[in-house]
């Protein structure tokens, strides 16, 4: 089957460096870091290494365009996707035109005592806000997918466009530095002391920042920019199916997501390749990563991490990490691993503090985060895959729907709600209700015959997670014996992990910024539901998380298919699992192709 060229066009990114992908450019060819000590209560109680984009120029832009009704980070969104749409000057009207926003956090800052639930803190709404100022037609995609949830979009971008959704998709991620970010970092020991080390042997943790980014990729070579056209060649995502908050002790999971992207890329080791890697510069991660190059012979090859630049930027860092990538194939450069002196991983890598002109093809972008997941793409200027065409006319679809790639079944459902749980049409469990949640879903533990201590620790939603995988997978003998890389999910919900943010948020203003719980902090991302599921039931597949108004049935079964063949799975949990106080509800299939 043949697929259309999807071109990474225009672009804009805003950044502690600058209010755009130029600026920011100069500024790091210059060797110049956005990272600078943060003494501000407003973030944490003690000074601690950051990276802020300027708020003076912020609100001047604010007011130049009457932004002052958006939250900052819904301005940030506005201000790069307005750049980006300037430069291409394409049409958002069209009902081949979509919007997909990743951000891991959203309006987080703006959760206290007095707003739990204000519309602010849904993603979805932002994103129908952002989408609603520019006059795009179609519903915004939201992904959180921790801080993989940049790279993800770009996945879930790709995949719609190569399966007739969309002729063009404004890809944009954004996060913003806050108390509730700074403090749950902080609480896990994992914030540098100083400007971060990627991959040294100095290193000694994170730095965070903020920034916002957005890119166009189209099928039409017309709205080209650039001096030649960079092309989204290969995509894949993966979990390790090992730990929700530390990364894989082998490698070999991540190295599953680079192998099937540049599988996908029709490429293997070719000159001109560079590698853009996570490389938060905590110990853990930076070993990991090292182990993947090495099991995917990458290690000889170019490797970097812009983290030194502008800090770990959430749910923004795969965006607008993959547009200094573009920037680096455009002009034949490789950038330095700013303050970079000596290897300190236990694989070697190949890694410059300069920079330097490289003749470059090909860059992988990497990206691992917690709740075990991994993702990959390639891309590229020259070489495309015979898998692409510039000739490819999309799939007619009504109602603007995806279009089915290949039917899988779904061989079982389960639904737990406020009346109990419900198995493929026969009721499980009656819930008394007189039962609070927590009552209920241990009744449904105990009902199952399991013995998994884990379970006793995880927040609700992933608890409501747990359980219904647990009753869906009854049917399919030995489930968690199947080979892991064959198994993958799909999930969505619309409050996020707005539960235990809420639950984090109180517990902070109790204790204190030093006091804050890392147990609690870690299920702040409603992605690491799926990697409790993951973890049991060793599943090493897909693994992505999408944010919804409400319920999409049919996106989220047609999506899953597609993911399904595309990582040659041969079992899929699709659903949507939603909690928030007193209010839940999960609705899972169980699809085998």
């Amino acid at each position: 089957m043949e697929y259309p060229v999807i071109y990474l066009t225009a672009d804009a990114m805003i950044s502690s460096l600058g209010f755009s992908t130029g600026e920011c450019r100069e500024e790091m060819l210059r060797y110049q870091s956005g990272l600078h000590p943060i003494c501000d209560s407003q973030f944490y109680s003690e000074l601690f290494y950051g990276a802020k984009i300027d708020n003076d120029r912020l609100r001047l832009l604010v007011g130049e365009h009457n932004l002052h009704d958006f939250s900052r980070l819904e301005q940030l969104l506005i201000l790069s996707i307005r750049q980006t749409l300037v430069q291409s000057g394409i049409d958002v009207h069209q009902s081949d035109c979509g919007l997909i926003l990743a951000s891991t956090k959203g309006n987080v800052s703006r959760l206290s005592a007095e707003n739990e639930t204000g519309d602010e803190l849904f993603l979805s709404h932002s994103a129908e806000r952002v989408a609603s100022y520019f006059g795009f037609t179609t519903r915004p995609i939201v992904i959180c997918n921790a801080c993989i949830s940049g790279v993800s979009a770009m996945i879930v971008a790709k995949r719609l466009i190569e399966n007739g959704r969309f002729k063009h998709i404004v890809v944009a991620g954004g996060d913003e530095l806050s108390n509730f970010i700074v403090t749950g970092f902080h609480a896990f020991k994992s914030v540098s002391a100083d400007r971060c080390k990627p991959y040294d042997a100095d290193r000694d943790g994170l730095s965070l920042g903020e920034a916002c980014g957005s890119i166009l990729l189209t099928t039409e070579k017309r709205w080209v920019t650039g001096k030649e056209p960079i092309v989204l060649l290969g995509g894949a995502i993966t979990n390790d199916a090992n730990h929700i908050s530390g990364p894989s002790r082998t490698g070999e999971e991540l190295h599953l997501a680079i192998e099937q992207a540049l599988a996908q890329a029709g490429i293997s080791g070719n000159d001109g390749l560079f590698v853009n890697a996570h490389g938060t510069a905590t110990i853990y991660n930076d070993e990991m990563e090292s182990k993947a190059l090495h099991l995917s012979r990458l290690s000889e090859k170019p490797v970097q991490s812009l983290k030194p630049y502008f800090g770990h930027t959430l749910g923004a860092a795969g965006v607008i990490e993959t547009i200094i990538c573009k920037q680096q194939l455009e002009n034949d450069i490789l950038f330095g691993v700013l303050g970079f002196q000596t290897i300190g991983v236990p694989y070697p890598l190949h890694i410059d503090a300069s920079h330097r002109p490289v003749e470059l093809t090909y860059c992988l972008k990497t990206a691992s985060g917690f709740g075990g997941c991994n993702a990959a793409i390639v891309i590229g200027k020259r070489g495309f895959s015979s898998r692409l065409s510039d000739q490819f006319s999309p799939l007619a679809t009504k109602n603007g729907s995806l279009p089915s790639p290949e039917r899988a079944t779904i061989v079982s459902r389960c639904t737990i709600n406020a009346s109990g749980v419900e198995l493929n049409g026969e009721r499980q469990l009656v819930n008394e209700l007189t039962d609070d949640f927590p009552t209920f879903i241990r009744k449904a533990y105990h009902s199952l015959n399991l013995n998994y201590r884990k379970f006793y620790k995880m927040d609700d939603l992933s608890k409501l997670g747990f359980i219904t995988t647990s009753f869906l997978t009854r049917s399919i003998e030995r489930f968690s014996e199947l080979p892991p890389e064959s198994k993958g999910i799909v999930m969505a919900n619309c409050s996020s992990s707005l539960d235990t943010d809420i639950h984090y948020r109180r517990n902070l203003d109790a204790v204190g910024d030093r006091e804050a719980s890392p147990a609690l902090f870690v299920y702040t991302l409603p992605n690491v539901m799926l990697g409790e599921i993951c973890i049991y039931w060793k599943m090493k597949g897909e693994n992505t998380f999408f944010i919804q108004r409400e319920c999409d049935k049919e996106f989220l079964l047609k999506y899953a298919e597609i993911a399904m063949k595309e990582q040659n799975l041969g079992y899929c949990i699709v659903g949507w699992c939603d909690l928030l106080g007193d209010n839940f509800l999960s609705d899972f299939y169980l699809m085998e192709r």
